[in-house]
């Protein structure tokens, strides 16, 4: 399998890279800001180059220390996060002439189309929340197709489903795609669901084993230990539906109930994994929220992969990250359309 070349932005966790690497990618460089992603690079790849870094001070001269000048790269991967605004307080500047942290001329898919144009490569992928096409009614989503225009790569984008793809849990994103090398791209076929005749795969098929498992901090399978007024009112949550707000006992009554307070269903692909206050959804027949390496099954992780920092950052590790499956059915389509690529030069 000839080894392709990748470079990983905003690489969070690594979900990203697990399902390139699967493919017989190799990354040149995975960079993220911030200290508990990156001691989770630390401890899962320790070979991989890993740039701690504001991606707003990834310059050119920083870039050619790990990736050398000319280098072959093939594939750009990246999820900048969605509010793409960097709060660092140096960046924060009333002078409109500056980076601010309110304009939108700085949300960080500009600092990703930034590097898209430095290194050159054949392919791009870049993955993020599907609001994000109609946040600011709009005039964001205007201005990465405008920016993406002007960095002459054919492109175009796609939302997809993660159930469609094996990952058992409804997560829909977009994905901007596309390639400088004439190629018509187009984005993988679904595997699962009504069309396929497969059925989608399930919360169940996915954590079931974990739920007789005692705490094991070593694979981050802690369950939080919550407070008797939330036992019972999870106690009254049906299983896949939601905590009846309308019918509780004034002492379980509060404001603002959230996705915290819904439970999964064996026998269904989950909600997606998206952390709040230190907590996913509710187990579908336990009276607690999900661990973190139940989360992480279910957003397709290997309990080989290690979660580091607070259990708050661990499930924003976990909840933040492109599906490891998800982004190998990517991979394999994009290793496919190389493989032509250099059969034919």
């Amino acid at each position: 399998m000839k080894k392709y070349n990748i470079v990983d932005l905003f690489s969070g966790a690594g979900g990203f890279q697990i399902g390139f690497e699967r493919q017989g990618f190799k990354v040149l460089l995975s960079t993220d800001f911030d200290a508990d992603c990156e001691n989770v690079h630390k401890i899962n790849r320790p070979k991989v180059p890993f740039l701690k870094i504001d991606i707003h001070d990834l310059d050119s001269d920083t870039i050619d220390k790990y990736v050398k000048k000319g280098s072959n790269i093939d594939v750009l991967i990246g999820g900048p996060p969605c509010q793409g605004f960097s709060t660092i307080g140096k960046r924060i500047s009333s002078d409109p002439n500056k980076r601010t942290a309110f304009d939108p001329r700085n949300t960080l898919f500009r600092e990703y189309i930034r590097i898209l144009r430095y290194l050159q490569p054949k392919f791009f992928l870049m993955e993020n929340v599907e609001g994000l096409l109609t946040r600011d009614k709009g005039r964001i989503f205007a201005e990465i197709k405008k920016t993406f225009a002007e960095t002459g790569y054919d492109f175009n984008y796609v939302i997809l489903n993660a159930a469609d793809y094996g990952v058992p849990q409804i997560r829909n994103r977009v994905f901007f795609y596309g390639n400088r090398v004439g190629v018509k791209m187009h984005p993988p076929t679904p595997q699962y669901g009504e069309s396929t005749g497969k059925p989608y795969k399930t919360v169940g098929e996915a954590i079931s084993d974990l739920a007789d498992k005692g705490d094991d901090p070593s694979i981050n399978h802690v369950a939080l230990k919550h407070g008797a007024i939330n036992i019972r009112r999870y106690s009254l949550i049906p299983e896949g539906g939601r905590l009846p707000e309308d019918n509780l006992p004034p002492e379980l009554y509060r404001k603002n109930f959230g996705n915290t307070f819904k439970r999964l269903h064996r026998n269904k692909p989950s909600l997606t994994m998206v952390p709040g206050h230190n907590a996913f959804p509710i187990h579908p027949w336990l009276n607690r929220s999900l661990t973190v390496r139940e989360a992480a099954r279910i957003q397709t992780f290997p309990d080989s992969y290690i979660f580091a920092g607070p259990r708050q950052k661990q499930c924003m590790q976990v909840g933040n990250a492109v599906p490891p499956l998800l982004a190998e059915v990517w991979a394999k389509y994009l290793r496919e359309e190389l493989d032509k690529y250099y059969a034919r030069i």
